[in-house]
């Protein structure tokens, strides 16, 4: 349940697409690492030249230029793909341009420089679709629900919302997302991995975000407020499900009998008295009881 949450909070980061104040480089790179590959077929496109050799694929073609470049012509319109990345990756391209695009991946060569945030970028194509987030343009529109985006590739991904498709799986307990980002950070719980450690009190998390919020435990920030009763909380969850208090919400119901609850974890506690469970035990007399304020109030 907790990495649905994550998961509906990745999608609504897309969505959004803002840059965090803590990394806002490594919130930008994130999405435009993703539309390198894409950008490698988009440039082909506007820097192929358009005077070659006589072409039997319909194309003016210049006399001075030699066999050679017809060849590599042919290459293009064919499909065939006669220039091979020398590293492991194994891709192919139809010109030698694309080739020498494509090895920046690999160098880490990024000749195009953004001249606001000082964001560096392998391909010119990927600079022009990466200004979009300061100019504010979103030119990628939800046919859904009218959501705008930046990206192209964000939009795709949003529409995973509407569709259902969760095209990456669990391989340990079948769990699948929507997003890869989430797939990759619930496999944290398998392998115990939680690199992110509060310098004060040395409790560790999973995700930064998480322990951003952890934080404000230490410094008594409670940055929400309820707009009914001005009761402040630390999270904005916390103050979600306070609010069901004023508007009477009860989104959680008992399978067995019916009864309503504004938590979650009151329906699983309440579960309790169907199955008979008694988890909490007295150390002095023995005697179980079904919920732990029962066994406080035996001591009180």
């Amino acid at each position: 349940m907790a990495f649905i949450k994550e998961e509906r909070e990745d999608i609504k980061s897309e969505e959004t697409f803002r840059v965090k104040k803590e990394d806002p480089e490594e919130q930008i790179k994130m999405e435009f690492i993703k539309e390198e590959c894409e950008d490698m077929k988009i440039e082909s496109a506007l820097i192929f030249p358009n005077k070659l050799f006589n072409c039997t694929h319909n194309q003016e073609l210049d006399e001075n230029d030699d066999k050679d470049q017809y060849e590599k012509h042919c290459d293009f319109i064919t499909g065939q793909k006669s220039f091979s990345c020398s590293q492991t990756c194994g891709k192919s391209f139809n010109r030698f341009g694309d080739l020498n695009s494509h090895m920046r991946i690999h160098t880490g060569e990024k000749p195009y420089i953004c001249h606001q945030c000082g964001l560096g970028f392998t391909l010119k194509v990927t600079l022009r679709r990466h200004m979009r987030i300061h100019a504010g343009e979103k030119p990628y529109t939800c046919p859904q629900c009218g959501m705008s985006f930046t990206l192209k590739e964000t939009l795709r991904r949003h529409m995973r919302i509407h569709t259902g498709e969760k095209p990456y799986t669990c391989h340990q307990c079948g769990l699948g997302f929507t997003l890869k980002e989430t797939l990759r950070r619930h496999m944290k719980i398998h392998t115990g991995e939680k690199p992110y450690t509060c310098k004060l009190c040395g409790k560790s998390f999973i995700r930064k975000s998480s322990l951003n919020n952890h934080f404000k435990i230490h410094s008594g920030e409670k940055p929400y407020t309820c707009s009914q009763c001005e009761r402040s909380f630390t999270h904005k969850k916390k103050l979600d499900v306070h609010m069901r208090i004023h508007t009477g919400e009860k989104p959680f119901t008992c399978k067995l009998c019916g009864k309503n609850f504004t938590r979650q974890t009151s329906v699983k506690n309440h579960m309790r008295i169907h199955t008979g469970e008694k988890p909490y035990t007295c150390s002095q007399c023995g005697k179980s009881f079904t919920y732990k304020q029962h066994l406080d109030r035996k001591y009180t």
